[in-house]
């Protein structure tokens, strides 16, 4: 009878051995791209040729130095996938001198209380709920950043530095390292341009598995092999933007917009232009701002074809929404969102807070 044990838990830990066993797999640790902040969330991520402060820090280090306040502090939640997974981010900002700027970014998704049912069927096939146990599914970044200007005028570099742990339980973990660059042009006021090499030297993640004798029995019998330690590395991409806006009715109000195109190398994506190599993926995104106050965001991001019921080709794009209220130091922003294709259900409401202030001189 222990072929009847199968475990909830077979097919997530299934997914991460088939990654580990390859050295490139498409979207591993694709955690670490799935973006913080309402404010680039809301404008469908298309954020790297304009954004400053806290927020540069995940999307373009390079724009931590156009940070206005000495310090600035940011979390945000949000939940997924219709509440099973949660996605939480911490980070502050600081200018270390007048022109440098480090920040700290931690980032966690998780899946909380699973269900462990290795062992609620014993030999006999007696069901025996007391044996449930729950465990946690999780993966973590801490995300340092340093930004500065060059000496080419209104030019600005970044860099950041990621440190990862992935784990599943007690039965798997990953330790993991990385390296980003990037570099953000602003000539004027009204335009400027941004470009990010993310996994510069490629995101390595080191995975051991530590079985128990009864789920390696599991895996035996229902045809599984047994999960291997091996080493898993995120490919680099190249995003690039260039951002453009207009201030009309005496500077009261502020219309901005912003074209980003990423560029993957791990081979072939849906993607509206993919090779075997390498798949362009554009997204576009808009903001009217009222007196510095008021902000509404829109944007469109993930243009892919599908073929529909009738076998005809057609594009969908996944829509972004956002609004964003500034209150003295306190920013609040939210944005209306999904995880790519799927039903209402994938839709998800992300709020983010920052507090933003410099030391008093009194």
């Amino acid at each position: 009878m222990r072929s009847l044990k199968k475990i909830s838990i077979l097919l997530l830990l299934y997914a991460e051995v088939l990654q580990a066993q390859d050295l490139s797999p498409k979207y591993a640790n694709e955690f670490l791209n799935m973006g913080v902040g309402a404010t680039a969330l809301g404008m469908g991520s298309a954020v790297v040729a304009d954004i400053s402060g806290l927020d540069a820090a995940y999307w373009n280090p390079a724009g931590l130095a156009i940070q206005k306040q000495s310090t600035e502090v940011g979390l945000m939640h949000a939940s997924y996938f219709g509440g099973l997974a949660a996605f939480d981010h911490l980070g502050i900002s600081h200018k270390i001198a007048s022109e440098n700027v480090v920040a700290l970014n931690v980032i966690r998704l998780g899946v909380d209380n699973i269900y462990n049912t290795t062992q609620l069927i014993d030999n006999q096939g007696n069901i025996d709920y007391s044996q449930l146990e729950t465990f946690n599914s999780a993966d973590y970044a801490l995300i340092g950043s340093l930004s500065r200007p060059t000496k080419i005028p209104n030019l600005f570099i970044g860099a950041n530095s990621k440190l990862i742990f992935r784990h599943i339980g007690s039965f798997a973990k990953a330790f993991g390292f990385g390296f980003d660059f990037s570099a953000q042009y602003r000539p004027s006021k009204y335009w400027s341009a941004g470009l990010t090499l993310r996994d510069a030297t490629s995101t390595f993640c080191a995975w051991s598995y530590q079985l128990s004798p009864e789920m390696q029995q599991t895996f035996l019998e229902t045809n599984n092999e047994l999960p291997k330690n091996g080493v898993e590395q995120m490919l680099p991409r190249l995003v690039g933007g260039i951002a453009a806006q207009r201030p009309f009715k005496e500077g009261k109000f502020l219309l901005g917009g912003q074209l980003n195109l990423e560029l993957t190398t791990d081979g072939q994506r849906n993607t509206i232009l993919s090779g075997n190599v390498f798949s362009l993926d554009p997204r576009a995104g808009l903001f009217l701002r009222y007196d510095e106050k008021l902000c509404l965001r829109t944007g469109v991001s993930q243009l892919q074809y599908y073929t529909d019921f009738n076998q005809l080709q057609k594009l969908s794009l996944q829509p972004h929404v956002g609004a964003g209220i500034v209150l003295q130091n306190w920013t609040i922003d939210y944005a209306f969102t999904r995880l790519g294709l799927g039903g209402e259900g994938y839709f998800t409401h992300i709020f983010s807070l920052k507090w933003a202030f410099s030391k008093s001189t009194n």
